[in-house]
């Protein structure tokens, strides 16, 4: 009895990691992957489109198929925003061009922790922000002169913030 189960627990023990080491994925999913590239493609955008959305060009066939349509949707609401949404719109994706990808991972985790937050928490957050971003203001008006490391979590947030369409 006792060497069935050394006999077993051995054959169990070589077995297991050749079956976790591989996970199976379904032939259908690994199919679908590959047959469809992520569209739209650049060269299918407008010129318009590709005006607005240049800060993303260089990213965009890193994109996948829903953060490149939810592109397309702002660049066809651009038309309609006011000049300052505009420009604020370009600076937020310039910035977030900037960005590595694991920076840009951290501003998504915080955006979907943020959004996450009761409506209260979420206000004060912002009014904390906003304070933050009127004391550098303050401090770059003064003639004082900040590091850029600590200027960074103000082009992090600002992407967080606007990340929501990407």
């Amino acid at each position: 009895m006792a060497k069935a189960l050394v006999a077993i627990i051995l054959c169990l023990s070589f077995a297991a990691p050749a079956s976790v080491a591989a996970p199976v994925q379904p032939k259908a999913a690994a199919q679908t992957k590959a047959a469809k590239p992520a569209k739209p493609d650049w060269s299918e955008l407008t010129p318009a489109q590709q005006g607005v959305l240049a800060p993303l060009k260089e990213d965009w066939g890193s994109l996948d198929t829903t953060r490149r349509k939810k592109w397309v949707k702002v660049a066809n609401q651009y038309p309609k925003m006011k000049p300052e949404e505009q420009r604020r719109l370009q600076r937020r994706m310039k910035n977030w061009a900037k960005l590595t990808p694991e920076q840009r991972r951290v501003a998504r985790e915080k955006y979907l922790a943020l959004k996450k937050m009761p409506p209260a928490k979420r206000e004060q957050v912002k009014s904390q922000w906003q304070q933050y971003q009127q004391s550098l203001a303050a401090k770059s008006e003064t003639g004082s002169q900040e590091p850029a490391s600590s200027q960074e979590p103000a082009s992090s947030q600002e992407a967080a913030s606007g990340s929501s369409s990407q």
